[in-house]
C-alpha cells in the first residue's frame, strides 16, 4: 500500500498532495489530500486497479463528468475527476465528521427525531437528483456523511457511471456494483428497469437501520441477503422499537414494499411528510416547542411543485439589489434561559466561501453582543480554543447554555445558509432558520441577511430574558 500511495502521489503531484488513506470499499480506496491550487483538503477516491483496467481511461471520466453538475445543500459535490498513470479518480470535499455507518456502529439506533431529520435530508437530496434525471443506486450508511447536525449524501450516480463505462467487462472483474444489504429487489434480480423507486427502497432500508440499529435483512452470504430482499417481508419497525410512531413506521414500511408500484412513487412526495413528522404534530419533537404560523411559498425552481415546509415556512422578501431569499424555518422553544452563547464556525460545504463564512460568523457574534440580552464568546477565542465540533463539548469548554451552528452552500450566485441555536444538553432547538440569497452583491446580501437573523434571534433572547426575570421574581 505505501508503494501505491507513492505512485499515486507522483501521478497527481501537479494537483494534489496525498496525505494518508482514509478507507477502502468495494470499488475504490479513499485518500485525504491537499488541493494545491485551492489550498483546501479534499477526499480523493481512486478506483480499484482491476476496475480501472476494465473501464479504460476515457469512458469513466466522461460518464462521471455529468455528476459534477449536481448541486444541493445535502449532496457532497464532485470537484474533479480524471485519469493519471493508470489511476481513475474523482475528488470531493473532505468532511471532517463521520459517516452514518460509523455513527450506527458506535451508538446503535439513533434518537427518533435525529433519524427523521437525516431521512428528510437524504430524501431531499434524492428528490433534487431524481429531478435532474440522476439515480444514486447505492444509498447506504457508508455513503451518508454527518457534518455537524446535517447529512451529506456522496457518490451520486457513481455506480451507474461505472456500469455504463465498463459495459460487458463488468462481469469479468469481480467487482460488485452496489451493496446487497441495501439493494432493492429489482437490483437484486438484475433487472434493467431501475428507477427512482429503487432509491426509495434503499432509503427505507437506511431509515429502518437508523431506527432499529440493524438492517431488516441479514444473512451469512451475499446471496442469502439478496434472496431476502426479493422474498422476505421485513418485521415492522414498531415491533423492534415501540417508541417509533405508527405514522413513521408505516412510512418506512411502504418504502420497503417489494413491488415498485406499491412504494412511494417519488421522493418529492416523501419530503413534506417527513417535514410534518418532524413537527410537534408529528409526535416526535419536544412538546415544549411552539409551532410557527404556516405560510405558503412559491413553487421551487426547476418545475418542482413542493410547497414550503409544513408548519415552519416563512417567506422573506429583501431588496431588489440582491434578489429574493427564502426562510424555510424558525421556531422558539419555551424552555430554559440563555445567558451566554457560542457561535461556531460555519461549515462551508461547497469549499469556496471560507471568507464569507468567517465574515458572517463575525457579524452574527457582533449582532448578538449588540442586543445586550446575552453574553457571546468572541470569535478570536473560538478560533484559539474551539477545536471540538460537538455541541456539548463546545458548551462545556466555553461555559455557554446555547450554541449556534450552521452550514452554507453555494451553487452559482445562489447561496443557502442553514442555522440553528441549540440547547447543548437536551439538543433541543431554541431556533432554526434556512435562507437562500443571491450573492452577486455579496455585502448587501450579507448585511440584509444578518438584520433578518438578528431580528428573529432578538425574539428568542427576549423570551429567554423574560423567563429568567420571572424565575427570579417567583412568577
Amino acid at each position: 500500500m505505501p508503494e501505491q500511495i507513492d505512485r499515486l502521489q507522483v501521478a497527481l503531484a501537479d494537483r494534489y498532495s496525498i496525505q494518508r488513506e482514509l478507507g477502502a470499499g468495494g470499488m475504490a480506496t479513499v485518500y485525504l489530500a491537499d488541493d494545491l491550487k485551492h489550498e483546501r483538503q479534499v477526499a480523493v477516491k481512486v478506483l480499484r486497479p482491476e476496475l480501472a483496467a476494465a473501464l479504460g481511461p476515457d469512458r469513466f471520466p466522461r460518464e462521471i463528468r455529468i455528476l459534477a453538475k449536481l448541486q444541493h445543500p445535502h449532496i457532497l459535490p464532485l470537484l474533479d475527476s480524471g485519469e493519471a498513470d493508470g489511476f481513475l479518480f474523482y475528488t470531493m470535499p473532505f468532511v471532517s465528521g463521520e459517516s452514518l455507518r460509523e455513527r450506527i456502529d458506535r451508538d446503535g439506533a439513533l434518537p427518533v427525531p435525529e433519524a427523521v431529520r437525516i431521512m428528510r435530508e437524504v430524501a431531499d437530496a434524492l428528490a433534487a437528483a431524481h429531478e435532474a434525471g440522476i439515480l444514486h443506486r447505492d444509498i447506504k450508511p457508508g455513503n451518508v456523511m454527518l457534518s455537524g447536525r446535517h447529512a451529506l449524501v456522496m457518490d451520486f450516480g457513481v455506480a451507474k457511471a461505472v456500469t455504463n463505462a465498463g459495459g460487458e467487462k463488468m462481469t469479468t472483474v469481480g467487482v460488485a456494483v452496489g451493496t446487497p444489504t441495501y439493494m432493492s429487489p429489482e437490483q437484486a434480480t438484475g433487472s434493467e428497469a431501475i428507477d427512482a423507486r429503487s432509491d426509495i427502497y434503499a432509503l427505507g432500508l437506511l431509515a429502518y437501520e437508523m431506527l432499529t440499529g440493524k438492517p431488516p435483512f441479514q444473512g451469512k452470504t451475499a446471496q442469502a441477503i439478496l434472496s431476502a430482499q426479493v422474498l422476505e417481508k421485513p418485521t415492522p419497525v414498531t415491533e423492534s422499537r415501540a417508541a417509533v410512531s405508527t405514522q413513521l413506521s408505516e412510512l418506512v414500511m411502504r418504502c420497503l414494499e417489494k413491488a415498485p408500484p406499491d412504494r412511494w412513487q417519488t421522493t418529492e412526495e416523501l419530503v413534506p411528510i417527513l417535514e410534518a413528522l418532524g413537527t410537534p404534530s408529528g409526535g416526535i419533537t419536544p412538546t415544549q416547542t411552539r409551532p410557527v404560523k404556516t405560510v405558503k411559498a412559491a413553487p421551487a425552481s426547476g418545475g418542482s411543485k413542493r410547497m414550503a415546509l409544513i408548519g415552519v415556512a416563512v417567506l422573506l422578501l429583501a431588496g431588489a439589489a440582491f434578489g429574493v431569499w427564502k426562510a424555510l424555518g424558525s421556531r422558539a422553544g419555551g424552555f430554559g434561559t440563555i445567558t451566554r452563547m457560542a457561535v461556531m464556525p460555519l461549515r462551508d460545504i461547497s469549499g469556496a466561501d471560507a471568507v464569507f463564512a468567517e465574515s458572517l460568523q463575525d457579524q452574527l457574534i457582533n449582532g448578538i453582543a449588540a442586543m445586550d440580552l446575552a453574553g457571546v464568546v468572541p470569535r478570536s477565542e473560538m478560533a484559539e480554543k474551539g477545536q471540538s465540533r460537538r455541541i456539548r463539548d463546545v458548551a462545556a469548554e466555553f461555559k455557554v447554555d446555547a450554541v449556534m451552528e450552521g452550514t452554507l452552500f453555494r451553487a452559482g450566485d445562489v447561496m443557502r445558509i442553514n442555522l440553528q441555536v441549540v440547547e447543548p444538553q437536551t439538543v433541543r432547538h431554541y431556533w432554526t432558520g434556512s435562507f437562500e440569497l443571491n450573492v452577486k452583491d455579496v455585502l448587501a446580501a450579507q448585511d440584509s441577511l444578518v438584520r433578518t437573523i438578528n431580528s428573529q434571534l432578538r425574539g428568542v433572547l427576549d423570551g429567554s430574558a423574560r423567563r429568567a426575570a420571572n424565575a427570579n421574581t417567583g412568577q
